[in-house]
């Protein structure tokens, strides 16, 4: 091939120089300073280091590379690097992955990992499509999804209103210093369930306030603050009963066929890119077992870029994806709400109201669907449903059941200078007490019933007595009343 140019030894200065040749080639071996555009339709030769300030060209290939060669950028100090990394560029949208000092390798674009590749750190994985890594142990969540599943260790607070103490075990409503088990403060009212002492349950209230035990949103039975009990209802007691005196005004007629209900006690039915300076290495590189993106710096995102897999975002700057549904924290932020789908354990728990099973605590009043027990051991205290009430345990009618206050049954206002009052018959040692103005003239009656004169005057009867059993009897009087 003939020579065009033979230039050695020699420095060239070339300003505007266009060469263009079909056959031959341009030799030189010394230097050449070109001011200009170099144009050339053959292949351009250089054995040696080519210097240019920028590099324009449609296809680079590079040849002989070693397998394990990466891209680098070498600077004498970290600015010298700061900003240099790889930049695609389309129209109006460029997107890089570039060094920035710090040790940050930053992207203004999402990384979109594929299926089943997950974010790892020093080869522990971080975070995958559906979970954060185990190593993962706190965060500033503010917000989680429908937990399956919530395992606090530690007090906890709900709402500026439900607090869990763990120290001491107890779940505060309505109040930070729970001084029971369950400690409700509402409307004013402290309200407390747990046990002051061995051997001993306390429900009520700690304020000077009464309280209702309520089923179907009927107050049953009322303990007012000054010790008054009220029961609104038939009141059955399996056991002995126990009065300093008993107290009634009123008559009960019946009005309906005597009828035999069901009752609770008959019971029913892991080649990339490397910066390295004086002082530091950093790099970017794939790695295998598992295939994946390794870098030794923190991966900074732009401020509105997420972390997606599958084209899923799985974290962003302020949440979790929706696709992770499961993490090993062990601290949350402040909870504007939670839900929880399964079994949750709680060491510490403030809530403003409970529902649990049916049985609703709002306020100062518990609230059941159906029916409301409460038992020591396995021992009845208290029964009620619509229906009826039961204190004590059928089955232990040896049990005391003391009260200790007036008594009244079916009065509405009661007179507090009786400590038992009751509207109607009473049966005491299965005999029968009632009262008119003279001897029962209808009715079953037995021997030994009694019937107290409503109406008494002189040379008349305190009362009659039942001599002989039936319908009604016969009666003979007693206590005959005499003059002044």
């Amino acid at each position: 091939m003939a020579k065009l140019f033979d230039i050695q030894d020699t420095t060239v200065a070339i300003s505007d120089l266009t060469l263009t040749t079909t056959h031959g080639e341009v030799t030189h071996n010394g230097n050449i300073s070109v001011m200009g555009d170099i144009l050339s339709n053959n292949d351009l030769t250089v054995r040696g280091t080519l210097t240019v300030d920028t590099i324009n060209v449609a296809n680079l290939i590079r040849q002989n590379s070693n397998s394990s060669d990466s891209g680098q950028w070498v600077g004498s100090a970290e600015s010298d690097i700061n900003g240099k990394g790889l930049s695609w560029t389309c129209d109006t949208v460029q997107n890089q992955l570039i060094y920035r000092t710090g040790g940050r390798i930053w992207s203004s674009a999402d990384f979109d990992l594929k299926a089943g590749a997950k974010y790892n750190i020093d080869n522990v994985p971080v975070l995958s499509a559906g979970t954060l890594g185990p190593s993962i142990k706190t965060s500033s969540l503010s917000r989680v999804g429908t937990l399956v599943s919530l395992n606090v260790s530690g007090d906890v607070e709900i709402g500026d209103f439900a607090y869990f103490n763990s120290t001491f075990n107890r779940l505060g409503l309505g109040t930070n210093e729970p001084i029971a088990a369950i400690n409700i403060i509402d409307n004013n009212v402290n309200i407390v369930l747990g046990s002051p002492d061995y051997d001993l349950a306390e429900f009520g209230t700690n304020s000077n306030h009464d309280l209702a035990l309520v089923t179907d949103k009927q107050t049953r039975i009322l303990i007012k603050n000054s010790g008054e009990v009220d029961i609104n209802g038939d009141l059955n007691i399996n056991g002995t009963l126990t009065a300093t005196s008993v107290v009634t005004d009123n008559r009960v007629d019946r009005t309906h066929p005597l009828q035999f209900s069901a009752t609770k006690d008959t019971g029913l039915f892991g080649l990339g890119l490397l910066w390295s300076s004086s002082s530091s290495i950093h790099q970017f590189i794939l790695t295998p077992n598992p295939t994946k993106f390794s870098s030794s710096e923190t991966i900074d995102l732009a401020a509105d870029k997420t972390y997606s897999i599958e084209g899923q975002t799985v974290l962003s700057l302020t949440q979790l994806g929706s696709s992770v549904t499961s993490s090993y924290l062990t601290q949350l932020g402040t909870l504007q709400s939670l839900t929880v789908d399964g079994q949750a354990n709680f060491n510490s728990l403030t809530a403003a109201n409970i529902n649990v099973s049916g049985i609703s605590i709002q306020g100062s009043t518990i609230t059941t669907q159906n029916e409301y027990t409460v038992n020591a051991g396995s021992a009845e205290l208290f029964y009620g449903d619509n229906k009826q009430i039961n204190i004590g345990d059928i089955s232990l009618q040896s049990k005391p059941v003391k009260v200790f206050g007036n008594l009244s049954v079916n009065i509405q206002n009661p007179d507090p200078n009786l400590s038992f009052s009751v509207a109607g018959d009473v049966s005491i040692g299965n005999k029968k007490f009632t009262n008119a103005d003279s001897y029962p003239t209808s009715g079953n009656y037995s021997v030994g019933d009694i019937c107290w004169n409503t109406k008494p005057q002189a040379h008349n009867y305190v009362g009659w007595v039942c001599v002989t059993t039936g319908s009604p009897g016969t009666w003979l009087g007693f206590g005959q009343i005499a003059n002044q």
